[in-house]
């Protein structure tokens, strides 16, 4: 019995190594870089407090302010402006001269996460943007397994550069919600905002504008809806382009105001806000070059709670990863251009992650008769009534489409935000350059096929250990009639193939329309239909070869048990109770034929 088990904790051991989830960059003592210019301050001071700061501690800080600021007025109660109450984040408007006085009161004190003089962050600098007006008519081709009929798909060389067509047929990220923390989105239709056209199909969850302070984060700029629309465009509607997971939902945040610039305060606020409102992914394609501990503080906070956070390195063109990217718990990407060569503005050096398509408006190397931009729809500049299909070029481009893919896994099970970033990075087509390059350009399908491979681990290591408790059960009983090595081998083998079966693609499984639909109910009705069909056979074809029908059992068990609690397929709610069901039948049909016979 000790030699048997010595396979089965090599494997778990093997697969305990696979699923832990992987450290990101150490954290590191953040200064400024004397050699580039200072963010603009605000003149004010943002003070984060602890969490589980109480009122009494909130008052004695307050105290220590009214000391500080002495002759001027300030009322011990107060902390100025409260930016965010779950984050205990405060916006402090003081006299100017009074401002060395409070810092040297107040660093150091253990209720106080955060004291720092406030800036501001932008967008990064682009060049100008073209649009659909002068746009060839060039013929169609079909590039990849899935080519979705929006006419402008076409001039979008970006979307098959990360293998878009094939990550496609393999899941949208459905039941997914990213956060676009910028400009705003225009998501609806209002007064003198109206909605992009293809965003009509796309799915937005509640938001908030920290500029405006009210519930209607609409975007006065053109960015925030850019960034939106490489995300979740709406897709294969037969309108203008695609977006990387057409099914997840936006989350509009906006922090910066119509001329792209925002407050670190704002910025901090919206990732916290995201964060508690159910984001799982954040994008964050602004920044600066200098580090505010509240906005890492609030992505640490965002990490703790299971969020992406995706954010673009900068548009400098220098080695030198900009902030918020080069915060640690935030994925930097850089842009590159069609040939896959970094683009010249992209910023880039030890801090960067990977790479995706950001764009070089200079040339047009895909030859389709544009500037090699990124596509999408958006507001002219100036005008959030007017709309067309713009092409920018930026980091602020390239960060989408890495958000877009981190939907995706995370739509496939893939929960831990350190895993995901381990399987973009492993997936990367790699470049020689880890300084200019990181990791390399992304690649969805790649990464979506290695979240199905880690699926696999995780599913046999739930039918092994199903196995083994009903084996071991039987054994102390007297009545095992199986072997258990062969049996736990059959199980493994079982469960391992399951999961590698595109069961999301297993019944006619398309990008939209009523296909999709159809696809949404067939592909669950198969793998219940097969959950409960081969433990049956099974048992029937082999019944005098225990060994063979317990494995299959339990194999088939271990599967349906790990789809009900990190599913992989898209499918309504009934399925988790009825996949737990089967899976305890079929774990019954296994026991019964690994039982000896009376």
């Amino acid at each position: 019995m000790r030699r048997s088990l010595i396979p089965l904790l090599t494997l778990a051991l093997l697969g305990a190594a696979f699923w832990r989830s992987t450290t990101v960059r150490v954290d590191e003592a953040e200064h400024e870089d004397p050699t580039l210019a200072e963010d603009p301050a605000t003149g004010a001071l943002l003070l984060d407090l602890d969490d589980d700061a109480d009122s009494s501690d909130r008052s004695r800080i307050g105290a220590l302010l009214e000391r500080a600021i002495a002759p001027f007025d300030w009322a011990p109660t107060s902390l100025g402006d409260t930016l965010s109450e779950s984050a205990q984040l405060h916006r402090l408007t003081v006299p100017e001269s009074e401002l060395a006085d409070i810092r040297r009161l107040l660093r150091g004190d253990e209720d106080i996460e955060g004291l720092e003089l406030e800036r501001t962050w932008d967008l990064p600098e682009s060049a100008e943007a073209f649009t659909l007006e002068a746009a060839t008519d060039t013929p169609e081709d079909s590039r990849g397994r899935f080519k979705p009929d929006d006419p402008y798909y076409k001039h979008q060389w970006h979307l098959d550069q990360i293998q878009m067509p094939d990550a496609w047929a393999r899941t949208r990220g459905a039941d997914v919600v990213v956060a676009v923390i910028d400009t705003g989105v225009l998501s609806t239709s209002r007064g003198r905002f109206k909605q992009a056209p293809d965003l009509a199909a796309t799915r937005f969850v509640p938001g908030y504008d920290f500029v405006d302070k009210d519930d209607q984060p609409d975007d006065e700029h053109g960015h925030g809806t850019h960034v939106a629309g490489t995300i979740a465009q709406s897709t294969n509607n037969g309108l203008g382009v695609a977006g990387v997971a057409p099914a997840a939902a936006i989350m509009p945040i906006r922090v910066l105001d119509a001329r792209g610039a925002g407050r670190w305060g704002s910025v901090a606020a919206g990732i916290r806000w995201a964060a508690d409102n159910g984001a799982d992914v954040i994008n964050l394609s602004l920044g600066g070059g200098t580090p505010s501990q509240a906005i890492r503080n609030a992505i640490g906070h965002a990490h703790s709670k299971g969020v992406v956070v995706v954010a673009a390195a900068g548009n400098t063109g220098r080695g030198r990863v900009q902030y918020p990217a080069a915060h640690r718990f935030a994925i930097a990407v850089g842009a590159v251009r069609y040939d896959e060569t970094l683009s010249f503005y992209s910023s880039y050096g030890r801090h960067l992650d990977v790479v995706a398509p950001g764009g070089d408006l200079r040339v047009d190397q895909n030859g389709d008769g544009l500037p090699d931009g990124v596509i999408q729809n958006t507001m002219v500049r100036g005008n959030p009534a007017r709309h067309d299909y713009i092409g920018y070029q930026g980091t602020s481009m390239a960060a989408p489409h890495v958000a877009g893919v981190a939907a995706l896994l995370r739509a496939s099970g893939v929960r831990d935000p350190d895993a995901v970033e381990r399987i973009l990075e492993s997936t990367a087509k790699t470049k020689s350059d880890t300084r200019r390059y990181g990791s390399g350009l992304i690649q969805a399908n790649r990464a979506l096929q290695s979240s199905q491979q880690g699926s696999a681990a995780g599913r046999t290591g739930a039918a092994l250990g199903l196995g083994l408790l009903m084996l071991l059960g039987l054994r102390r009983r007297r009545k095992l009639g199986a072997a258990i090595v062969p049996t736990l081998a059959v199980a493994g083998l079982t469960a391992g193939a399951l999961a590698l079966v595109p069961w999301h693609i297993a019944g006619l499984g398309v990008l939209a329309g009523p296909a999709a639909g159809l696809a949404a109910i067939v592909s669950p009705w198969l793998l219940v239909a097969l959950g409960a069909a081969i433990p049956l056979l099974g048992a029937g074809l082999v019944a005098h070869r225990p060994n063979l029908a317990a494995g299959l059992s339990f194999g088939v068990a271990g599967v349906l048990i790990a789809e009900a609690l990190t599913p992989n397929v898209v499918a309504a709610v009934w399925l988790g109770p009825v996949l737990v069901a089967l899976a305890a039948v079929a774990t019954l049909i296994g026991r019964q034929t690994a039982r000896k016979a009376s």
